[in-house]
């Protein structure tokens, strides 16, 4: 593993996007250099692996007592356990400086051998950072083949909000549109009670990415009110379903559900084969009460299956400093997310 040179900056989203697992918007350019406002550096390397080159974007943050804590958002881009240790190894041999380097690859959870994992120096984060699990949509089969694949419901509510006059369309990234996006999450926010971060941050990747040709921002509207809002990021094949929100108003009308399907459709047109709606529970905490079952009882309508990664784990580089860590620090960045979430340390 070794430092990026200026000319794999340059065509660092490339890389990303040819990396093993497709690439995620989370290594790209610009949300690397987003965090980079936000506390984070950003550090770029490429690897061999498996005898193919991985691009990776570690966030690197110094934290007093700790010295640098380093985190692989949705990275690195491998999806086979086997690669994933070979490059742990040479994180190992690369002399960072880090106490700590966080990864959460998308290797599937049931392709992993903990055993293995634990062997290879790998620990299982204190929690998991990004979803670990998710519905993925496949979009190869067109418009036709793609509605077919939704469930009844689904189709239903569809042509519920055609025939009801619901409109979605993608918006320009303009001041007053992107305070409108926010404020559809804050009205989401108050229902749901999860904590946001500042208007601010959302405002600023969210332009980032578009001013990077890898986000957009649709709203679905009924006779000049806006009901609901999407936005959506990509990045070479693959697209992610970043953030939503609604009103609660005219709710009968099925927004939301239309407001899916226009995404779909626009990035089928955009070259886009697999949409990730980021974000359920676990198939473990199905049916069970978990605060996320809602997301999935909406998700599921257009695909039931579950994906499950690996989630969140550690390579400890300082023993001393990292057991520390879990004592104090892991605990102290939760609690504080927990009471601030605009204080998230990740």
């Amino acid at each position: 593993m070794k430092i990026a040179s200026q000319d794999e900056i340059n065509r660092w989203d490339e890389l990303v996007a040819a990396n093993p697992d497709g690439g995620n918007a989370l290594q790209t350019l610009a949300w690397g250099d987003f965090k980079g406002r936000w506390g984070w550096e950003p550090r770029r390397y490429v690897a061999t692996v498996g005898g193919r080159q991985v691009a990776i974007q570690f966030l690197v943050r110094r934290i007093p007592l700790f010295g640098e804590v380093w985190y692989c958002p949705k990275g690195p881009g491998v999806s086979k356990q086997s690669d994933l240790i070979e490059l742990v190894a040479q994180i190992k041999a690369a002399g960072t400086g880090a106490a700590f380097v966080k990864l959460e690859p998308e290797v599937l959870e049931s392709s992993v051998d903990r055993k293995k994992m634990t062997a290879a120096g790998l620990v299982k984060g204190a929690r998991d950072l990004q979803s670990k699990s998710t519905i993925f949509i496949d979009l190869t089969s067109g418009e036709e083949g793609v509605l077919a694949s939704f469930n009844q419901s689904a189709r239903r509510n569809i042509r519920k909000a055609e025939a009801g006059g619901v409109q979605v369309e993608p918006v320009e990234a303009t001041a007053a549109n992107l305070e409108t996006m926010f404020q559809l999450m804050k009205a989401t926010e108050a229902r749901a009670d999860y904590g946001l971060r500042p208007a601010a941050y959302f405002k600023d990747y969210w332009k980032s990415q578009i001013d990077a040709g890898q986000g957009q921002l649709l709203f679905a509207t009924h006779e000049g009110d806006v009901l609901a809002g999407l936005f959506v990021t990509f990045i070479g094949t693959r697209a992610w379903y970043k953030d939503g929100g609604s009103f609660a108003i005219k709710r009968e009308l099925q927004p939301s559900y239309a407001m899916q399907w226009v995404t779909m459709r626009w990035l089928m047109q955009c070259g886009i084969t697999s949409y990730d709606t980021v974000g359920v529970p676990n198939p473990d905490e199905i049916g069970i009460g978990n605060a996320r079952q809602g997301l999935y009882d909406f998700k599921s309508k257009f695909n039931p299956e579950i994906t499950e990664f690996i989630g969140c784990w550690d390579v400890p580089i300082d023993a001393r400093k990292y057991g520390l860590w879990l004592r104090i620090g892991e605990r102290a960045a939760s609690k504080l997310a927990n009471r601030s979430p605009e204080k998230f340390l990740y």
